[in-house]
């Protein structure tokens, strides 16, 4: 009997112990089945997902837990019985929509927000081909722009949150926290690997931002990264390659053919002569100096000797002998001997003189070097990432590596990147839980002779003046009369020097000319292609973040937790130019290395008490923060290098100390910042919800103890409407609360790290040449005049209201205003009292008025179907309303320039004193403030520009030899020829109207479909590199013509022309439209285009494999996808990327860094 009853529990073990088959359908509310959902027997790791029909097949043990969860569900957990089909049908569940968000110090659920918080997920972000994470948030976050004048692969763009609300706008970047840490690094977004971020964050008002402080006054990003989840080890692997190239708008709309090129020049040699004036400011077209005929066969002529003069032609001019075609029947002239020999051409001409067209004979030799071709490639781009992750009871953990190549269009400009990250949490005891986040990356940036800011030498060595600003006749290659290449000794292709530097080896009969190209092509003064390959200018960064912390909970409603975070960037730069061309020339090779060491140690404690009172519940938090910052640096370089290619110190003669790269020497840097804070919340039966923070900074920025510390609060509430009873009927009221919040927050984000303070300088010149140098010596370098600073005070008001409907439509409005008091503005003083232009003082006041959108809808919302659509926007304005006396003036030389207003972050742009705003009570902070444009004079055929007539020109107008219109009476505008009495005008502000961005995602069984969009409308854009193809009237046959000029020139049969007479040169040496004047449009509304544009910011196609192929080969899943990042851009004005800049344009005089176009082809695996 007991042997039986053994044998009969023994058996009932073996039955509920074995595994059984499980199979079903997973069906929606509506009766559709249920596509992806997940299925998956708790505790273990076996899972699956269904099928198009819903399906699945699952393996469990008899009495186990299976799981069934979808997005936007309410997950259901069914107990496996006897019977091996189930069917589940998972509701619909408005609040899984409604996730948790991170806010300062902790959490919360969207649904109980007093504040203004948007925010991203993974999705959006690993969908884009982006070496940084900054790139991302184009368009996607309302009140929220992105900016850089630097498209090299790898550099971080500036982040600003509701505009600006400081003098200071280089420091009116968002506050970047990760994992709950500030990181001030200055690319602290490119050392992350996007594919390990989990959402990212945006607090943009006083009751979000309060308790980060006076860092946070400027908006937050804080960015989270991934955990593991509960459930079964997962491992992902994702691999992505794709093309880089230059973006849709990268290349300005120019005078490429040479055709076209030597007509305008003829054009210009025309007008000289025959209009040509020894007045100023005046042509003689209404009394010409000659007839049409002869002015015509003398610009035939001489197209290629005309200098200036009508009597001497002993040179060649700036079309230096550039000649691509044989003219049947010229004779040619010589003039001049060596480099300058150039001829007249006689009997037939280039140029038909009878049409001043090409000569139809004329024959193309070949074609021109397209400079495109030679500094621009496609180059390929791959990227890995593989992650092992999961949880278990007790402990979370998440291990990543990834490795990204991503080569720019440009030759020799590279960003890679190798990252490592690890991010484990475990539950020690009931109360003890502990974690740590350690990441490290590897950055290399790669960027010779390319980047704005970081030239190794001339700016003869950017590749976009090659490409975009100098003429289009310049060849690369040399060539004979044939056409064909020309070869050195060695049999390397003889490359011609540069353009304008020298001129090409043959002249316009075709006949070589000696001593014009070097002996090699390895030495030519200029050769562009060898030095993109050869040259090296390389920084490389090791980045180490570490984060611990540890949590305990006591006393039931009492959370304790405390952080540390230590973040160190390593930088270093080597450079190295060759001796035998460029730069490298005149130093015999040059050679320098750099160093850089950030170090961040943040430490955070904080105390939580949480309790629920029936349907009161109310929260407090408690903590202290403190912060500590150091930089230091250290540079040295050489020159004279022995032997050629062998890039190290000892290859050197002597230290340098002049010329290619930046002097000998070092620095260190320290910051300091300690914050003791308070919030406290409270919410009746979550319908009403009251909060109120305040926090106390000091910081080392202020010199005085008095002014060190600020106290800093806000308060907030909200009304949850859709939670009142009388509201439950409305079934499409799925949810609907008003909030508003008012605080006052501290900033001294503008204010430098000893703008205070007096600071001294040692330094010794080091050796220029051998035997020489400077004595070492203190010196004053900053401030010997200053006045106590202290906190920048933002009060912002914000009301908002957030709402969903049919659980399918839903918004977020606000309307926010920030009035910013003491704002530290540089006054101007004088200079023979103090021996300094300026003194920084709290002595301005600013306002930004704002209004933000963000709306969404799921258009189609089935098991089978899922389709949304979303669009964001948001405009602001900012007004001066205070400024110290003298702001303004042009006569006290105040701050009515903005030498050093250009958005840029980590070195990479500035503005001249020649982009202007005019500042004062009542007008908006970027005012611009340039020459206007009048149109074309129609007696003369030049420009006339405006001028406001006052007591300083009056006279000067009333005697000047150009022509003038309008009543030269004190307060009149008027336009006159006489470019030097033009005056600036004011041209209103130059950030943008409306910013926003929309999007859309299709998911249809397994293909899914996105696409999105970031849009500015309004603005203004001044574009100096722009206005330089607007012909420098002396130096017409130099550089780049823009392609509008072509039949939209003044001329006597085209009097209604929008652009002047083009000249070649003026014979008096007083040149009206001179390359550095009014008259090249660099600095006038000729130059000025709306900063408008839509792009087509990625678009991803994917499509997921079957999950029952997946289970029979043992594969979680494959999704395979095609996207294109950067797609299209349309903008007013080819060439022009608004997105350089959210000030009113850039005076970038090397050329600003086009941003790439990526096409790529990606698979995720997960196991």
């Amino acid at each position: 009997m007991f042997l039986v009853l053994c044998v009969t529990a023994l058996s009932m073990t073996l039955v509920q112990a074995q595994e059984r088959t499980y199979s079903g359908v997973v069906k929606g509310s509506d009766g559709q089945p249920v596509i992806g959902a997940s299925v998956e027997v708790v505790g273990t790791t076996v899972g699956t997902s269904t099928g198009l029909d819903g399906d699945y097949t699952i393996k469990a043990k008899q009495g186990s837990k299976i799981k069934y969860s979808f997005l936007g569900t309410k997950s259901v957990t069914v107990t496996a019985g006897a019977s091996t089909t189930i069917n589940v049908t998972l509701e619909d569940d408005a609040t899984a929509l409604d996730e948790v968000v991170v806010q300062a110090f902790g959490t919360v659920k969207k649904k109980d927000l007093t504040g203004s918080i948007s925010s991203i997920d993974s999705k959006l972000i690993s969908s884009q081909s982006n070496s940084t994470l900054s790139k991302a948030l184009e368009g996607a976050i309302p009140g929220l722009q992105v900016s850089s004048v630097d498209g090299q692969p790898g550099v971080d763009m500036g982040i600003r949150v509701r505009g600006i609300g400081t003098s200071s706008q280089n420091n009116a970047n968002a506050l970047i926290v990760i994992d709950g840490v500030p990181n001030t690094n200055s690319n602290a977004l490119t050392m992350m690997n996007p594919r390990d971020v989990e959402s990212i964050t945006v607090l943009k008002d006083a009751a979000s931002t309060a308790l980060w402080g006076s860092r946070g006054a400027n908006g937050v990003v804080m960015v989270t990264t991934k955990k593991g989840q509960q459930g079964k080890a997962k491992v992902t692997f994702d691999a992505k390659w794709g093309i880089n190239m230059i973006g849709s708008n990268g290349k300005p709309d120019l005078l490429r053919d040479p055709a076209d090129y030597y007509e305008m020049t003829w054009e210009g040699i025309y007008n000289s002569v025959r209009y040509g004036s020894k007045k100023n400011y005046q042509t003689n077209y209404q009394n010409p100096n000659m007839s049409h005929k002869e002015a015509a066969l003398f610009a035939s002529q001489h197209l290629f000797n005309y200098t200036g003069s009508t009597t001497t032609f002993n040179s060649a001019n700036n079309l230096t002998n550039w000649m691509y075609y044989d003219v049947p029947g010229a004779k040619y002239e010589f003039t001049g001997s060596g480099t300058s020999a150039s001829a007249t051409m006689l009997d037939a001409y280039l140029i038909d003189p009878t049409t001043g067209k090409i000569n139809a004979n004329a024959r193309k030799l070949w074609n021109v070097d397209d400079w495109e071709d030679i500094a621009y490639n496609n180059q390929f781009r791959q990227e890995y990432t593989a992650t092992v992750s999961g949880a278990t009871d007790k402990t979370d953990y998440y291990i990543s590596a990834g490795w990204l190549d991503d080569p720019s269009y440009v030759e020799g400009s590279i960003f890679n990147r190798y990252n490592l990250r690890t991010n484990i949490n475990t539950q020690v005891t009931k109360w003890l839980k502990a974690g740590v986040n350690v990441a490290y990356s590897r950055r290399a940036t790669q960027s010779p002779a390319t980047r704005y800011g970081r030239n190794p030498g001339t700016t003869v060595q950017n590749v976009f003046q090659w490409v975009n600003l100098y003429m289009p006749l310049a060849s690369y290659y040399a060539r004979d009369l044939k056409g064909n290449f020309m070869y050195d000794d060695n049999g390397n292709k003889i490359v011609v020097d540069g353009p304008g530097v020298q001129p090409s080896p043959l002249n316009p009969d075709g006949s070589a000319v000696l001593g014009r190209y070097p002996v090699t092509s390895r030495t030519s003064a200029y050769d562009l292609k060898y030095q993109l390959e050869n040259d090296k200018d390389e920084t490389i960064y090791n980045d180490l973040n570490m984060r611990g912390y540890v949590e305990a909970k006591f006393l039931k409603d009492f959370t304790f937790q405390a952080n540390l975070a230590v973040d160190n960037t390593w930088a270093m730069r080597y450079r190295y130019i060759s001796k035998l061309h460029g730069a490298g020339v005149r130093e015999k090779g040059a050679f320098g290395r750099s160093y850089s060491d950030y170090q961040n140690i943040n430490s955070q404690q904080t105390l939580n008490w949480a309790h629920d009172y029936g349907k009161h519940h109310v929260d407090a938090l408690i903590g202290h923060e403190f912060n500590w910052m150091r930089t230091s640096s250290l540079n040295y370089k050489a020159a004279y290098s022995l032997i050629e290619g062998f890039d190290t110190f000892a290859n050197y003669i002597f230290p340098n100390s002049g010329g290619t790269f930046s002097g000998i020497g070092g620095g260190e840097d320290q910051e300091a910042l300690e914050g003791y804070f308070l919030r406290a919340n409270y919410n009746y039966d979550n319908k009403y919800y009251v909060t109120g923070s305040v926090r106390a900074d000091g910081s080392s920025k202020f010199r005085y103890n008095d002014d060190r510390w600020g106290v800093f609060w806000s308060v907030g509430g909200a009304w949850r409407i859709s939670a009142e009873p009388w509201a439950a009927d409305a079934t499409w009221l799925t949810d609907l609360k008003l909030r508003a919040d008012y605080g006052v927050i501290g900033n001294q984000n503008g204010i430098g790290r000893y703008s205070g303070y007096q600071t001294w300088s040692y330094s010794a010149t080091g050796y220029t040449t051998p035997g020489s140098y400077s004595p070492a010596g203190w010196k004053l370098s900053q401030n010997g005049f200053t006045t106590p600073l202290t906190w920048e005070k933002k009060k912002t008001v914000d009301v908002g209201l957030d709402f969903r409907l049919w659980d399918r439509f839903y918004g977020t409005m606000d309307w926010y205003q920030t009035n910013t008091d003491d704002v530290a503005w540089n006054a101007p003083i004088s200079y023979a009292m103090s021996g300094q232009t300026t003194l920084a003082a709290n002595s301005a006041r600013m306002r930004t008025r704002g209004f933000e959108l963000e709306l969404g809808v799921d258009i189609i919302k089935t098991p089978n179907t899922l389709w949304s659509f979303n669009v964001n926007g948001s405009t602001y304005y900012t007004t001066i309303l205070e400024v110290p006396e003298g702001t303004g003036s042009a006569q006290l030389n105040g701050c009515w320039t903005a030498p050093a207003d250009a958005w840029s972050i980590a070195g990479t742009g500035g503005t001249s004193n020649n982009i202007t705003y005019l500042r004062g009570i009542g007008k908006p902070y970027y005012n611009m403030y340039i020459y206007k444009y009048g149109g074309v004079d129609p007696a003369s055929g030049l420009p006339l520009i405006a001028s406001t007539v006052s007591k300083d020109n009056i006279d000067n107008l009333k005697k000047t030899s150009g022509n003038v219109y309008g009543d030269i009476v004190e307060g009149n505008t008027v336009y006159t020829t006489d470019y030097t009495l033009a005056t600036r005008q004011e041209f209103g502000d130059a950030t943008p109207d409306f910013i926003g961005g929309f999007g859309t995602s299709l998911k249809w069984k397994n293909l899914d479909f996105s696409a999105q969009f970031a849009f500015q409308i309004g603005g203004k854009f001044l574009s100096v590199a722009d206005a330089n193809h607007y012909y420098r009237s002396d130096q017409t046959g130099y550089y780049h013509m823009s392609a509008d000029l072509k039949g939209n020139t003044f001329t006597a049969s085209n009097t209604g022309a929008r652009y002047p007479m083009v000249i070649l040169n003026n014979p008096n040496s007083n040149g009206y439209t001179g390359g550095s004047t009014i008259g090249s449009w660099a600095y006038t509304d000729m130059a000025l285009y709306s900063a408008s544009y839509l792009n087509v910011k990625n678009l991803t196609l994917g499509y997921n494999f079957p999950q029952k192929w997946m289970d029979k080969i043992g594969i979680g899943g494959i999704r395979v996808y095609a996207s294109f990042d950067n797609f299209w851009m349309l903008t007013t004005h080819k060439g022009i990327d608004p997105r350089m800049s959210l000030v009113g344009g850039m005076d970038v005089g090397a050329m600003a860094y086009p941003y790439m176009r990526t096409c790529s082809l990606g698979v995720n695996v997960t196991f």
